[in-house]
């Protein structure tokens, strides 16, 4: 990985963060005919504030003597557009609004750091941190619920290198103005500089600023399910860090939400097929059977997990390990494919609890 730090003095950081600000109050308190003037986006547990209009970004403040959100500062926020010189590697300029997202999240670096919804997963040791819209682009992080896309979620930035041929499997084209970013890169010998994001979980509340209607007494389902790709260390029983993250979240949900419910409920692991199944390994055993049985181990050890940390929960908690399958990606197995990261989606770890009824 190759290290840039971004460093900003105050006097600068404060020029940024006043940047625009008259003149799009100015724009903004003229539209007296746009739709709905109260609402804007925060995102949740850092008091953030935005506004977004015709795919562009705004950081917003709140004007309550007109009743308004007014966007202060231009943020863009199409992570598209984040673009660092190759040589220098630096924040390309003019960069459409990128320093200006940069220098808000720094300002509010307490609040993100504090907020786990809001900060991503690497944050610590990246180059770059801002804010921008949530994107469908595969390679930096397509949201679970598409729904969420266009929303501003925190994003780190890293600049690695990687295999050319690997970019281009992943999408990445080659810069043809010696800029990196997520979407393309630079060659330098084999490999290519290229711009890793990596996005929030991207809990991002909106509101309407219309009346709330009054809450209904009407029941409504909460579908309950765990579904973690590639969540087991290499050959281990364990949870990767970023599975743990969210195996630890899983069971606070459960205890919150299914203190009385009961039923039996399937830890399903699996493995995917990249290799000959029938092939052998050092020890004599066929590689298939290594893999159901690593499965098998692995359910077993969540499923304990499961009991151990929910005392008190009637749940029945029952491992399922099923061995290679290519069930969850279709066609992905070898020969035909021989990518691990096109497999990758069946290896799998699935919990899938029984829907319950809530009163809203």
């Amino acid at each position: 990985m190759i290290k840039q730090n971004w460093n900003i003095n105050e006097d600068e950081k404060n020029r940024i963060l006043n940047l625009h600000e008259s003149a799009t109050k100015r724009m903004y308190l003229s539209e007296q005919n746009e739709v709905e003037p109260t609402s804007y986006y925060e995102i949740d547990g850092t008091g953030l504030k935005f506004k977004v209009r015709d795919g562009k970004l705004y950081y917003a403040i709140v004007d309550e003597v007109n009743d308004m959100v007014i966007p202060k500062i231009f943020m863009n926020g199409d992570v598209s557009d984040f673009k660092v010189d190759s040589e220098t590697f630096e924040l390309k300029l003019p960069n459409k609004g990128f320093e200006n997202s940069i220098a808000i999240a720094d300002d509010f670096y307490a609040e993100i750091n504090a907020a786990p919804n809001a900060k991503p997963q690497n944050y610590n040791n990246t180059d770059f941190t801002f804010i921008g819209l949530l994107s469908n682009y595969k390679q930096i992080g397509t949201p679970r619920d598409p729904k969420m896309i266009g929303r501003p979620i925190v994003y780190t930035a890293s600049i690695l290198q990687q295999d050319v041929k690997r970019l281009k499997e992943l999408g990445l084209t080659q810069s043809e103005d010696g800029t990196i970013s997520p979407l393309t890169y630079v060659k330098k010998g084999g490999n290519g500089i290229y711009i890793q994001l990596y996005p929030s979980a991207g809990h991002t509340s909106y509101y309407s600023g219309e009346p709330k209607e009054t809450p209904k007494e009407t029941p409504e389902e909460i579908p309950f399910e765990l579904n973690i790709e590639s969540p087991f260390k290499f050959n281990e029983v364990y949870l990767t860090d970023e599975a743990q993250k969210e195996f630890t979240d899983f069971i606070k949900s459960i205890k919150t939400n299914y203190a009385n419910a009961t039923g039996d409920v399937q830890v399903i692991s699996s493995a995917s097929i990249d290799e000959d199944p029938e092939g052998k390994l050092k020890t004599g055993q066929k590689r298939k059977d290594y893999n159901m049985d690593l499965s098998k181990k692995r359910a077993e050890t969540i499923a304990s997990l499961l009991k151990n940390s929910l005392p008190g929960i009637k749940l029945n908690f029952i491992p399922n390990g099923i061995g290679e399958t290519d069930q969850f990606a279709k066609g992905k197995k070898w020969p035909d494919v021989t990518d691990e990261n096109q497999t990758a989606p069946n290896r799998r770890l699935i919990i899938k609890l029984p829907q319950i009824m809530k009163q809203q």
